[in-house]
């Protein structure tokens, strides 16, 4: 696999440079560079095409938050991963609908942060484990049974994506995906398709 290319977007000056010195230890990675907000990160992104950029989500000028929003207006290949500090729903939610394809908080290792930007960069998505247990947990934002696996199958199902798709975009198999869609079935006592969609959308799970 070609070496990574990876933007790293912190006003943290010193974290900025300690995150690119680590993960330059991998093999993973190529080019690490680092900007201190997000109009910086929009001119070198414009300039170097990054593969991967680690966004803040409190930074000087330009946020995160902004960030994402232009990336997504761009319509760009590159893939945006929070790394922040926050780790409510609201925080998460909010980037995932702007098109962040991971986030990542600052206290987890950079094995971690290695591990979730490969993830990604193949296509996949990835959630560091306390966002996984507060903002993402089903059962203390949707009341129900359902794993995280299920609930971004079932969001993604509520979006109009195929079996195919699904499984290429998160890096499991068809017959995984139609596992977890009849588990999730089961787990919410619903019938078909349509009623999953129904029930995501009057969840606020789409």
């Amino acid at each position: 696999m070609k070496p990574i290319h990876l933007l790293i977007a912190d006003d943290h000056h010193v974290v900025a440079e300690g995150l690119a010195k680590c993960l330059s230890l991998y093999p993973t990675f190529g080019q690490i560079s680092y900007v201190p907000n997000g109009i910086k990160a929009l001119e070198y992104i414009e300039q170097e095409s990054p593969d991967v950029v680690l966004v803040d989500i409190n930074m000087p000028e330009m946020g995160g938050l902004r960030l994402l929003k232009a990336l997504k207006a761009q319509k760009t290949c590159i893939k945006p991963i929070i790394l922040s500090m926050h780790s409510s729903s609201e925080y998460v939610h909010k980037c995932t609908a702007l098109g962040a394809k991971g986030y990542i908080t600052k206290d987890v290792s950079s094995e971690e942060i290695e591990m979730a930007i490969k993830i990604i960069h193949k296509g996949g998505v990835y959630f560091s484990s306390s966002v996984a247990e507060t903002a993402l947990d089903p059962k203390k934002q949707f009341n129900s049974d359902l794993t995280i696996q299920e609930l971004i199958i079932l969001k993604r199902i509520t979006a109009g994506q195929t079996t195919k798709k699904i499984a290429n975009d998160i890096k499991i198999s068809p017959r995984t995906v139609e596992t977890h869609r009849r588990n999730i079935r089961t787990k919410l006592d619903l019938s078909t398709t349509a009623d999953m969609i129904k029930y995501a959308i009057e969840n606020k799970i789409s």
